[in-house]
């Protein structure tokens, strides 16, 4: 619900609400409450209940250098992964990124924001999993989630997705070439120059 944006940053978890709707009782609720809190995606207020987080400029600068690290890793080890794969195996890794950055590519070309960002959150995501090291997978999910709280913040201009779209271009042509060291510094300088533009050069921007 915090990711979909059926609960927006800022707002007070409706704890009573959610419980009926989920069919579970206040208790294991509040231990959500408390795991979502560890992830930064709700802020727990003494007899005050929960709220979603909000996502400041500043946490966003710091979130982003951790992001590309993360994602040059994946990549590294994606292509690796391939390589030890075999040729059938193989294909069908190279062929669910191919779908995924086709479903980008239609969410760019159609101006389909909402499809556009799904695409490539499932995109990044599968990346890092088809590695195979589930210690980065869920340090990753804990970043991702937090970045994925940006979009609230403002929306990216035309020059910010076009941008994106050549870097997933490059990156994809990297995978292909089964170049993991040229992929993850493409991964890494997408996130930590494209994206960091795009992200808090909208927030800048009045309106």
């Amino acid at each position: 619900m915090i990711l979909s944006g059926a609960l927006r940053p800022g707002t007070k978890v409706p704890e009573q609400a959610l419980a009926q709707q989920l069919e579970v009782s206040r208790t294991p609720l509040r231990e959500a409450l408390k795991a979502l809190s560890v992830e930064g995606l709700v802020t727990l207020m003494p007899n005050r209940g929960a709220s979603v987080s909000e996502v400041s400029a500043a946490q966003l600068d710091d979130l982003l250098p951790v992001m590309g690290v993360l994602e040059e890793l994946g990549a590294e080890l994606l292509c690796r992964a391939l390589d030890a794969a075999p040729a059938e195996e193989r294909a069908a890794m190279l062929a669910q990124l191919e779908q995924l950055h086709a479903e980008i590519l239609a969410g760019h070309a159609g101006r389909d924001a909402a499809r556009f960002r799904k695409a490539n959150k499932a995109f990044h995501e599968a990346l890092i999993e088809m590695g195979g090291n589930g210690a980065l997978l869920e340090l990753y999910r804990i970043a991702l989630a937090r970045m994925h709280m940006s979009r609230f913040l403002a929306e990216k201009s035309e020059a910010d997705w076009n941008a994106a779209m050549q870097d997933h271009e490059a990156i994809m042509a990297a995978l292909r070439a089964g170049d993991g060291a040229l992929a993850g510094r493409l991964l890494r300088d997408h996130v930590e120059q494209t994206v960091r533009r795009a992200v808090l050069g909208a927030i800048a921007r009045p309106g």
